[in-house]
């Protein structure tokens, strides 16, 4: 049976002397394993769609569960993003996590479409990569039924506009006053949010997924704002995300 679907590679590995094995994300199926054959030779037909962070239209062969592709058009390769250290280090990263919490459908289609605005920020130089790092975890914790309570502090309900001692309860994802904090109450993971860091956390959950990483912030603040995202989601991703280490590095 043929099958046709629209994805991008999260990751590439060699399969025996000419073929590869894909990781490819879809928006309604989720993450497909894409049997690519002959494509590591120079002549192939797929050569450009087996590559990592490829997005193309793909024609597949299915048999017994199975995936073989036959055809692709390739839309973007990206391919910008294999010239700088920094900036293929992001884009895996974006891969592997976007690939660890897409299960299709609704939910995993506006997950392709962030990881596809993402890659392309990233390619374009329109936002810096901890810029383009801390927005795309902030939004993808949101996408996957994690968005946080920005509103007001539960316990003594003034808005949290208002709030002067911020501070975020990374647990449970939301806002409360610095004098509500009581230890017996488990407080047991937090952070301090600035005025900067706190308008950016709302721009994130609000704007269009094609703004989002049109921020700019000063270097204190984004490394307020990078570290809180990532203790966020790394809190619901059950998973170790081994291209974080190389990212950090290369940060």
């Amino acid at each position: 049976m043929r099958h046709k679907v629209k994805g991008i590679v999260v990751r590439e590995a060699a399969k025996g002397e000419n073929d590869k094995l894909l990781t490819v994300l879809t928006g309604e199926e989720g993450v497909l394993t894409v049997s690519a054959p002959g494509v590591r030779k120079i002549s192939a037909t797929n050569l450009r769609s087996a590559q990592l962070f490829a997005y193309s239209d793909m024609l597949l062969y299915v048999k017994n569960g199975f995936y073989t592709l036959q055809e692709s058009i390739l839309h973007e390769d990206f391919y910008a993003l294999r010239e700088d250290v920094t900036e293929f280090a992001l884009g895996c990263y974006l891969c592997e996590l976007a690939s660890a919490v897409s299960v299709g459908g609704e939910e995993g289609t506006e997950i392709l479409r962030l990881l596809l605005n993402a890659l392309y920020a990233a390619e374009k130089k329109l936002a810096s990569p901890r810029v383009i790092k801390a927005a795309f975890e902030f939004r993808i914790a949101a996408l996957i039924g994690y968005e946080p309570d920005l509103t007001e502090c539960p316990i003594c309900g003034k808005e949290a506009d208002a709030i002067k001692n911020r501070m975020f309860e990374l647990t449970d994802g939301y806002i409360f006053c610095g004098a509500c904090e009581n230890p017996e109450e488990g407080f047991t993971k937090r952070a301090k949010v600035s005025d900067a860091c706190f308008a950016a956390m709302k721009h994130l959950l609000t704007v269009p997924v094609n703004k989002i990483f049109l921020f700019r912030l000063e270097e204190t603040a984004l490394a307020e704002l990078s570290a809180l995202t990532e203790d966020y989601l790394l809190l619901r991703v059950e998973k170790k995300l081994k291209t974080l280490d190389f990212l950090k590095k290369n940060l």
